[in-house]
Order: structure tokens, then sequence, then C-alpha cells
């Protein structure tokens, strides 16, 4: 008579006594009661995840409802909006130093006036302060 490995059962009981092959169904169905418990626990947390995920679903939908996205035309305005506001902003800024210069004298003397006066050099000035106040800006609003 041969031995038996319990851990492995042999494909066909052919050589296996009565009582081994009842010791054999009882280790089977055990194992198998043991896999259906397995089953409905997985499948109990599997629903429950199921349900979280539907409810995620649901939620992020209603976000994406409220969630107002721009178009690129939409951002294109914008993004002028706010450079037109900073060159506004630099240009006013420029502006009250000449009329501070006007009256307190300007570098140079006055014999430079003509040349602070130039519309070049006043656009390069204006350039030059929209830069730095850019600059504060996007140092100042993170995400900008």
């Amino acid at each position: 008579m041969f031995r038996i490995n319990w851990s492995n059962l042999p494909p066909d009981p052919d050589g296996m006594s009565l009582a081994d092959v009842k010791k054999a169904y009882k280790q089977l169905w055990s194992q198998l009661e043991e896999a259906k418990r397995q089953k409905r626990a997985i499948a109990s947390v599997s629903k429950a995840n199921r349900k979280d995920l539907l409810a995620s679903r649901s939620e992020a939908k209603a976000a994406k409802g409220q969630l107002v996205t721009l178009s690129k035309k939409q951002k294109a305005k914008d993004e002028a909006n706010k450079a037109g506001y900073w060159s506004g902003a630099a240009a006013i800024t420029v502006t009250i130093f000449y009329e501070a210069f006007k009256v307190v004298g300007f570098p140079g003397g006055r014999a430079w006036a003509e040349f602070w006066g130039h519309e070049a050099v006043y656009g390069v000035i204006v350039w030059c302060v929209t830069m730095t106040l850019g600059w504060a800006y996007r140092a100042t609003h993170s995400g900008s």
C-alpha cells in the first residue's frame, strides 16, 4: 500500500481505502467551506468598495458640472486684460515720476529734459517698470 500525501491529494482515488477517501472528502469539504467563506468576505469588501466608487464618481460628476472651464479665447482675453493692467500701472508710475522730475528736476539737470521726454526713452522706461511690476506680482502670487 502506498502512502498518501494529505497536503497534495492524488487526482485518482484508486488504491485508497474507504477510510482514506472519507478522510480526503472531509479535508476537501473543509477547504471548500473555507473558500466559500473567503469568497463571501471578498464579495462584501468588493460591494463596499463599489459603493465608494459610485459615490466618488457622482461627486466628481457634480464637481465637474460646477467647475467653470475657460475656453482658450476666454483665457487669452483674461491674460490680455492682466497684461493691460500691469502695463497701465507701469505707465502711470512712470508718468508720476516724470511729473515729480518736472518739479524737482530731471536726472542730469534741465539740459537732459529733452532726452528724458523723448517717446523712445519713455517707452523703454515704461517697459522696464512693467517688467519689474510683473516680476514683483509673480513673486508675491504663486501659481501665476
